[in-house]
C-alpha cells in the first residue's frame, strides 16, 4: 500500500472516528435529558399523589376523585412511556459506544501500520548509507593499497 493511500485512509478513519464520537455525545446527553425528564415526571406523580390524598374530615367530590384517578393513570403510563425510551436510548447509546470503540481501534491500527511502514523505510535507509559507507571504505582501502603497492615497487625498482 502507498504511503499517499494509507495517509488517506488514516484520515477517513479519523473524520469518522470524529463523527463516531460526537454522535455517542450526542447519545449521551439525549440520554440523561431522558433521565432527567423521568425524574421529574416521578417528582410530579410524587407530589399530586401526596396533595390527592384524602385527609381525615375532607370530603370529596367523586367526579373530582375519579379525574384525579385518570390522571394519575396518565402520569403513570408518561412515566412508563419515559422509562421505555430511557431503556431504548440506552441500548443506542451501548450501540454508539461499540461502534466508536471499533472505530479507534481501527484508526490505532492504522496509525501502527502506518508507524511500522516508517520504521521499515527508516531501517532501510540506515542500512542503505551503511551500505554505501563500507563501499567507500573498501574502495579507500583498495586504492589505498594499490598506491602503496605502486610506490614499494618503484622504490624497488630504483633500488636495483
Amino acid at each position: 500500500m502507498n504511503p499517499e493511500t494509507l495517509r488517506t485512509l488514516i484520515e477517513l478513519a479519523k473524520s469518522k472516528c470524529d463523527a463516531a464520537q460526537a454522535r455517542h455525545a450526542t447519545l449521551l446527553r439525549a440520554l440523561e435529558q431522558a433521565r432527567a425528564h423521568l425524574a421529574t415526571l416521578h417528582q410530579y406523580a410524587q407530589e399530586y399523589e401526596e396533595r390527592a390524598r384524602c385527609r381525615p374530615g375532607d370530603s370529596r367530590d367523586p367526579s373530582a376523585e375519579r379525574n384525579q384517578v385518570v390522571f394519575l393513570e396518565r402520569l403513570q403510563q408518561a412515566v412508563a412511556a419515559q422509562q421505555r425510551q430511557i431503556e431504548t436510548r440506552e441500548q443506542a447509546v451501548a450501540q454508539a459506544a461499540s461502534e466508536l470503540v471499533i472505530c479507534l481501534r481501527k484508526h490505532k491500527s492504522l496509525e501502527t501500520l502506518a508507524s511500522r511502514r516508517l520504521e521499515r523505510q527508516r531501517r532501510s535507509e540506515i542500512r542503505r548509507d551503511q551500505k554505501n559507507t563500507d563501499e567507500f571504505a573498501q574502495r579507500s582501502h583498495k586504492q589505498a593499497a594499490d598506491v602503496g603497492l605502486g610506490s614499494r615497487a618503484a622504490v624497488a625498482g630504483s633500488e636495483s
